[in-house]
């Protein structure tokens, strides 16, 4: 007696009228899909195993299978579409590049220009852009008679401006211009002036026989500060009084002070 083992027949009786027929018998196959690819089949000759691309149904997606493989869709002829800010499809012959300007400029590209950054929400930035500000305070204080200090720059009142970097990125760079006048009431051999800080500004005397009214004259003065990124200083502006002689006497001072701020 011959008997087939695990996956083989065995048929007939050996017989002239019935002989032997060993054939194998069909395995089952089990198969498992992953996440990217399906699998069918069970591998017999009616239904032969296959493996089958799952693509993503989402619109945004570029793939696909076509007749020689798989293949990145869009643009013309399986190559990518761009917009603004990109040229290019993808092919060999025009790669994906930025669109850019020529550069202009006289100096070195590579040491001049500034540079481009994306940011946490994947939006493409530049260098934080220039900013200017321009702040002003000023004053017209009238006084009564008052006598003008005899010593040298004796403070008389100090007005204050509050100057504010506007960019939290980048120092700023001020140019501050104050201005001053101070009117003097000077009896006759008298005299009398004003300043600004240290810096003795005018001073007028009267050398005739009698009382000279509302004698003044404009002074200014500029100066630098800088400012720390996002700071702000109050700028003081010190009004002095000097060398007063003769009974020489101050009613009235007007100021102003002028910032100018800029952040390259």
């Amino acid at each position: 007696m011959i008997v087939g083992g695990d996956g083989v027949t065995v048929e007939g009786s050996g017989s002239p009228a019935s002989p032997l027929v060993i054939s194998a018998k069909p395995s089952p196959v089990t198969v498992a899909d992953s996440d990217c690819i399906t699998l069918s089949g069970d591998g017999t000759g009616g239904a032969p195993l296959r493996a089958t691309p799952r693509l993503d149904p989402d619109p945004a997606n570029l793939l696909a299978c076509g007749p020689n493989g798989l293949t990145v869709t869009g643009g013309t002829g399986g190559t990518v579409a761009t917009a603004c800010g990109l040229t290019g499809d993808g092919s060999t012959g025009a790669p994906i590049t930025a669109a850019v300007a020529a550069w202009t400029a006289a100096c070195d590209l590579d040491t001049e220009a500034g540079h481009v950054y994306c940011d946490s929400t994947g939006q493409l930035r530049t260098d934080p852009p220039p900013r200017f500000a321009f702040y002003r305070d000023s004053g017209n204080q009238v006084y009564p008679a008052t006598p003008v200090p005899t010593g040298s720059d004796v403070p008389i009142t100090t007005p204050t401006l509050r100057i504010t970097n506007p960019d939290t990125c980048r120092e700023a760079h001020v140019l501050v211009n104050v201005d001053l006048d101070m009117d003097l009431t000077l009896p006759a051999t008298s005299g009398g002036g004003y300043g600004i800080g240290t810096d003795d500004m005018a001073f007028i005397a009267n050398r005739g026989s009698s009382t000279a009214t509302a004698v003044h004259t404009q002074v200014t003065k500029t100066w630098h500060r800088v400012i720390p990124p996002g700071g702000a200083v109050d700028e003081p502006l010190e009004i002095t009084g000097l060398r007063g002689s003769g009974g020489a006497t101050y009613n009235r001072i007007q100021w102003g002070i002028n910032a100018f701020v800029w952040v390259v």
